[in-house]
């Protein structure tokens, strides 16, 4: 038997891995998984749109000259081989190939034990010789590097950094508008992906990220502060496989959250389309808001979230993919899934439900009444003995059948096929017009009140503090009170 060695070509590989598919949110939370395995508790992000580089430093322990270029190399890890627990790597290509999907020169600077290497990986020269050209920089290369004197004057760690970023930016001709706005999606980004380290979480060293000079603040896709938490910890068990622990939350009900909520919620804000699983590996989260196909993402369960902590030793097994963006459970794993989600997504479809049962309360009196058809169905109706439809017909009795054609013309018209596609759209919130104004309200009292003995007045006021609108205006109704009084 006779053995060739077949090595790949150098320019074609390459250009292949640029393909991959990386945002460039992603490809740096990539870079920012090297600095978290090298123990950084700090990271500075840094760009400028007149010199055109973005630029990755962190105070990890940093790498010597050899450990540098083995980085640089393609496939620098088995992804069979056993790592450390804390490690975030997978193939050994992602800062390779996540720097190079935005760039076209990568260079990286290590500082370890006082002493500094650098390595390049510049395409146009991979082109034109093609082959695995790495280049080492020379001492006066290095400080030609932008800002390479931060790396210069902390004690160890690591400096990326990208140039020529035409695969960035399409060559777009405003660049002092684009990059701005690209660098604010990662600032959103990294804020979700490494909530956990950027709080702080007990077991988790600690991470700042600073994207030029502003910190990154943590988002919280569980409300956590607001006690959200539906069901106790646990671990999905199966045999012969380490434990998947999980966690279950629910949500508070949407107008239970306030503007401060909104806001830690950060890219999941969109309560519908990011209810569902989020997937962790080491405390980094690599997918979000997906049922995995094992349910559909409803109004009812908008509530629901559970999180999901994947140990390394099943990254083949989730399917993990180069970009750490996605991860598709095994059959027996999803399997698994089913009993969690129907227990949480009841949990969340209650809130709505208990929500409902509030609006058909018989102590109030409401605009609208919910009936059942004979066939099943479910009709709306304006309610006909509302007090305040009844004082009209009182007091212009010879309108009532005009008035009550009016209610049908009305009720005939809601548009329950829109709301529905709304409700299931998730894309906005369907709110309810707003509530009138005080004045407004005390200029309709008056109309209803007038002519009315003062026991009258009482009568009709009692009845109008138990309907649906009038309920939040007690003052005003108190001061028609006094009035009769």
């Amino acid at each position: 038997m006779k053995i060739i060695e077949t090595p790949p070509d150098a320019a074609s590989i390459m250009e292949s891995t640029r393909a991959i598919g990386y945002s460039l949110p992603t490809a740096v939370a990539d870079i920012i998984d090297n600095s978290i395995a090298a123990q950084a508790s700090r990271v500075e992000i840094f760009y400028s749109a007149i010199e055109r580089y973005v630029a990755i430093l962190d105070d990890g322990c940093g790498m010597n000259s050899e450990e540098l270029t083995r980085a640089m190399k393609y496939g620098s890890i088995n992804p069979l081989a056993a790592r450390d627990k804390n490690d975030l790597g997978r193939f050994g290509l992602g800062m390779k190939t996540a720097s190079l999907s935005q760039c076209e020169i990568l260079t990286v600077v290590s500082k370890k034990d006082g002493n500094i290497s650098a390595r390049c990986w510049n395409l146009n020269e991979i082109r034109r010789l093609n082959f695995w050209a790495l280049i080492e920089l020379s001492p006066e290369e290095i400080n030609s590097v932008p800002k390479v004197e931060l790396l210069k004057n902390s004690s160890s760690g690591t400096f990326v950094v990208w140039q020529e970023l035409n695969r960035m930016l399409q060559d777009n001709s405003n660049i002092e508008k684009l990059l701005p706005e690209k660098m604010n999606e990662v600032r959103n980004h990294l804020s979700l992906v490494f909530h956990r380290y950027l709080a702080g979480e007990d077991g988790l060293k600690k991470l700042s990220i600073l994207v030029n000079n502003l910190r990154v603040e943590p988002s919280d896709p569980f409300l956590i502060h607001k006690n959200t938490q539906a069901m106790p910890d646990d671990a999905i068990r199966i045999e012969g496989c380490p434990p998947i622990k999980f966690v279950a939350y629910m949500l508070p009900y949407p107008s239970k959250l306030s503007a401060t909520d909104h806001k830690l919620l950060g890219v999941t804000n969109d309560l519908q389309r990011n209810q569902g699983f989020y997937i962790y590996r080491n405390k980094r989260l690599i997918v979000w808001g997906t049922w995995f196909r094992r349910a559909r993402k409803e109004t009812l369960s908008q509530l629901a979230r559970i999180q999901i902590d994947i140990p390394p030793a099943f990254d083949s097994l989730w399917v993990l993919d180069v970009k750490k963006s996605t991860a598709v459970p095994p059959a027996i794993v999803s399997q698994s899934f089913d009993s969690i989600i129907a227990n949480l997504a009841e949990r969340s479809k209650g809130a709505f439900i208990w929500r409902g049962k509030a609006e058909t309360d018989k102590n109030f009196h409401h605009v609208w009444n919910r009936l059942k058809t004979r066939d099943g169905g479910i009709t709306y109706e304006i309610n006909d003995k509302h007090p305040i439809f009844l004082r009209l017909i009182e007091k212009f009795p010879a309108c009532e059948q005009n008035f009550r054609n009016l209610l049908k013309l009305i009720a005939a018209s809601l548009p329950l096929n829109s709301m529905t596609l709304d409700l299931r759209g998730g894309d906005v919130e369907i709110k309810n017009p707003a509530l009138y104004a005080e004045e407004e309200a005390r200029q309709i009292l008056s109309v209803f009140v007038d002519g009315l003995l003062p026991n009258e007045v009482n009568a009709l006021l009692d009845n109008l503090a138990k309907d649906d609108t009038f309920k939040n205006y007690p003052q005003v109704i108190a001061e028609f009170r006094r009035s009769a009084d």
